[in-house]
């Protein structure tokens, strides 16, 4: 059957990507929502064989100088099998498209786990002009809990509806079970937390997101990161409406010491940022925090909680905190960039493997 390339309606793209094993937040018809609504060029491309989509993914512009334009996949394009002889059209009428917008480059990360990736993957995209960037536009490392791999623990049904983040509906088995399979530091720092210090959580609204944005300055200054400013957790908030949550640990006098940022999506919860007081960083806030959804992305039956990106490296303090969860490390296949002009020829040959990230 003949396979055509065409921009997909928003319709087209949302049936795709809910299907679609590879589907991801920053490939969601909400962050297409966002980036037109802040004004940022995007197009939902596909390649379709018949009436059905088979690989497809949203395409904005990241970076723009006199007319040039540098065009990103984050995280993306959306394939089921990563079939190369699906993706390589795919993305040869991608280059060709992008080139007509006044392209430079042609950035895709793949939601792709490196064992996962068909055996000659890169060197295929190597031979379409495409050049490994690592862990460039996006996170290469993860960390994740997949609830599967977790011994003994019960198996649930999605629920029709999604419970309350704060309040999910657990067993006191499946509560036990999944306490037990975090380290033994982090189980007593959750039960402290709770027990002799009384820290209390509740969900932020958007108003209170200052309160997230100063504790992530302070953490910021200490692991050396730069946060984002607080219009982008609104924006995420107004796109993706319940499906994004900001959480706060407090002390009973209402004195928050931890905060935290989770996107609730596909298969998956992701905590995707935090903050806390150094001045209570042993009251155990943010492990409680942590706790309160695993909970709740294991009773509403998702498949995995994903701690986001990481530095998989043993001396690093943030590696060790999620660590103590458990969980396993998810290399992805990075970023790889292509020319779309002879000009961004010689510009992709001064781009080098760095830590260059955006939503």
């Amino acid at each position: 059957m003949k396979k055509t390339f065409r921009e997909l309606t928003p319709q087209e793209f949302q049936s795709f990507t809910k299907r679609c094993s590879s589907k991801n937040y920053m490939q969601s018809l909400a962050m297409y929502q966002r980036y037109q609504a802040v004004g940022r060029e995007s197009y939902l491309l596909g390649l379709a064989e018949g009436d059905k989509v088979i690989v497809a993914g949203l395409v904005s512009v990241i970076f723009e100088k006199l007319g040039h334009k540098i065009f990103t996949f984050s995280r993306g394009p959306l394939s089921d099998d990563y079939n190369l002889d699906n993706l390589v059209p795919f993305l040869q009428e991608c280059k060709q498209f992008l080139k007509g917008k006044h392209g430079l480059i042609l950035q895709i990360s793949p939601n792709l786990l490196v064992p996962d990736a068909p055996a000659d993957f890169e060197e295929a995209l190597k031979q379409q002009g495409f050049k490994p960037l690592g862990e460039y536009e996006q996170v290469k490392w993860t960390y994740a809990l997949p609830f599967t791999k977790i011994e003994n623990l019960p198996k649930v049904q999605p629920p029709e509806s999604k419970s309350s983040v704060l309040d999910p509906p657990i067993s006191k088995e499946a509560e036990q079970i999944l306490l037990r399979s975090f380290r033994r530091d982090h189980r007593y720092t959750i039960r402290y937390a709770t027990e002799r210090y009384d820290i209390r959580l509740r969900e932020l609204s958007p108003e209170e997101y200052p309160i997230l944005l100063d504790m992530m300055n302070e953490s910021g200054k200490v692991h050396g990161f730069v946060p984002r400013e607080q219009q982008f957790f609104e924006q995420l908030k107004t796109h993706f409406g319940s499906d994004v949550t900001a959480i706060v640990a407090e002390l009973p006098d209402g004195t928050p010491i931890a905060a935290a940022f989770f996107i609730l999506y596909g298969d998956e919860v992701i905590y995707l940022s935090s903050g806390f007081r150094r001045a209570h960083k042993k009251l155990g806030g943010p492990h409680l925090i942590q706790w309160a959804m695993i909970k709740y992305a294991y009773a509403n039956g998702f498949k995995k909680y994903n701690f986001w990106g990481t530095n998989p490296d043993p001396e690093n303090g943030v590696f060790k905190f999620k660590q103590g969860f458990h969980g396993e490390i998810e290399e992805f296949v990075g970023t790889f960039a292509a020319p779309l002009s002879p000009v961004g020829k010689v510009y992709l040959q001064k781009l080098h493997f760095a830590k260059q990230r955006d939503l």
